[in-house]
């Protein structure tokens, strides 16, 4: 590999750490001497319109203080602040953080996109439809135009879930069959339903500070019950979100 192809696949090493929230690998490759404007040459796309489309502020920040111009626009006419709907970052770009995103479809989809790393482990056209589209799909006309309740099925257990220390801090509502409360449906229903996979889970977490561990507790739970899957540290490398270990979180392989 000659000088340039070398620059050329370290500066795609940059725009896909930065697409990823990889900070560990940013740094280094900053440190190195990697150009931080570098273009995509058939799109355009900076590792600042990387991390600003993706929402990861923290990278969008270290990409603004090691260089990144804003103004760098795609080949398509975009800026970084126009790509993100994250209003901080947005904010931190110098746009409005009331504009609407004018995302479009890149001509070419990279790896990191296509074949993303935990927890995005299955592409898109792999998953399976979840419940509610499943539904849809074979309910008659006249059941689908029906208004829908806000109460809990009777047999289901409605519970709110998320990933831990996360930059994500929304609860997505999952539904547990009563009569399977045990601990392993669910562990593979929060592992499914968050694209984790479980043997990068360390335990799960009944909101604010109760570890759930066995069969007992999981028929314990109530409807909306918020519960969370704390990550082992090999998750922390692995995964395209910051994940954010606080100091007293000490987990072991």
């Amino acid at each position: 590999m000659d000088g340039h192809d070398e620059r050329g696949a370290l500066a795609e090493q940059l725009r896909e750490s930065a697409a990823i929230g990889n900070m560990e690998s940013l740094q280094k490759l900053v440190n190195q001497g990697v150009d931080v404007n570098d273009q995509n040459n058939m799109n355009g796309w900076t590792a600042l319109h990387w991390a600003a489309t993706r929402g990861h502020a923290t990278i969008v920040s270290f990409l603004l203080n090691h260089g990144a111009d804003k103004e760098i626009k795609t080949n398509k006419g975009e800026t970084a602040a126009q790509l993100s709907e994250n209003p901080n970052v947005v904010k931190m770009l110098g746009g409005e953080p009331s504009q609407v995103s004018i995302k479009n479809e890149l001509p070419i989809t990279p790896n990191y996109i296509a074949n993303p790393v935990f927890p995005y482990a299955t592409p898109p056209e792999q998953r399976p439809p979840s419940r509610q589209s499943h539904n849809q799909q074979h309910q008659p006309s006249s059941t689908r135009d029906l208004p829908v309740t806000n109460g809990p099925v009777d047999n289901e257990l409605v519970l709110k879930v998320r990933v831990a220390y996360t930059d994500e801090k929304d609860f997505i509502e999952v539904e547990l069959e009563e009569s399977n409360l045990t601990y392993e449906s669910l562990m593979e229903l929060m592992c499914k339903e968050l694209k984790v996979q479980r043997e990068l889970v360390h335990k799960i977490r009944k909101m604010p500070d109760t570890i759930v561990r066995k069969d007992k507790d999981v028929k314990r739970l109530k409807n909306f019950q918020e519960l969370e899957l704390v990550l082992t540290n090999k998750a922390i490398s692995a995964s395209s979100r910051t994940y954010k270990m606080p100091r007293h979180e000490q987990i072991l392989y």
